[in-house]
Parts: C-alpha cells; sequence; structure tokens
C-alpha cells in the first residue's frame, strides 16, 4: 500500500471536458441575447419613428404652407432636447427622410422595423 498515489487535483482531460461544457454553454447564450439585441433595437427605432411622426405633425400644424419634404433639422424645435433620433445602426441608412401626405399625415422613412430571420426589415416588407 506504500506505492498507492493519491489523487490530487484534476486530470487534464477533466478540465479540457469542463471547458469544453462552458464555451458551449456561453455559445448558446450568446446567440440567445443577440436576437434580444435586435429586438431591442427595433423597438428604439420603432420609438423613433413615432417620436418623428408626432415631431412632423406638430410641425405641419404650425407652418401648413410648408413642402412635402421635411427637412429632420426643422424639427429640432419639437424634439426633446433639440436631439435629432438616428436610425438602427443595423440599417444602411444615416438619417431619417420626413415627408408629409396629402392628407395631412406625415411617414417617416425608413418605417417601423421588426426582427426576421435575425434581420432588421421594415414591417410593411415582407
Amino acid at each position: 500500500m506504500k506505492n498507492a498515489k493519491k489523487n490530487k487535483g484534476f486530470t487534464l482531460i477533466e478540465l479540457v471536458i469542463v471547458i469544453a461544457i462552458i464555451a458551449i454553454l456561453i455559445s448558446i447564450a450568446a446567440m440567445k441575447y443577440s436576437s434580444t439585441n435586435l429586438a431591442a433595437e427595433a423597438a428604439a427605432h420603432n420609438a423613433n419613428v413615432k417620436v418623428l411622426k408626432s415631431a412632423g405633425i406638430l410641425y405641419l400644424i404650425d407652418h401648413p404652407d410648408s413642402d412635402k419634404s421635411i427637412s429632420v433639422e426643422a424639427l429640432k424645435p419639437y424634439l426633446e432636447g433639440g436631439k435629432i433620433p438616428k436610425p438602427a445602426k443595423h440599417l444602411k441608412v444615416e438619417k431619417f427622410t420626413i415627408t408629409s401626405t396629402e392628407d395631412g399625415d406625415v411617414t417617416v422613412s425608413p418605417g417601423p422595423l421588426k426582427v426576421q430571420d435575425k434581420k432588421l426589415v421594415e414591417e410593411n416588407e415582407k
């Protein structure tokens, strides 16, 4: 019994298996949170669209003879703190375009977004 070894610690194989399991769990969690980030970005973008639409309507009330295209800069007085929101980062557009319609409504482009197939797409697109 003098030659019997005491196990003091883990073997290399045991450590590699534990690290592999942890890596798999991290990759699963990362995939889950990446789609959550897209949904959050879409929600923030949609809120910005609503804010700009409301500001555009207020602008049209104050300026009924304005052009069909409304400058984003012209909406600064109608936005909280005068800060102009930007579209979602995943879109390849740097700023919103605001236009008025014949019936007095306002359209904002790019419009509301949704997450489809792990991508942000406009709600009216298929």
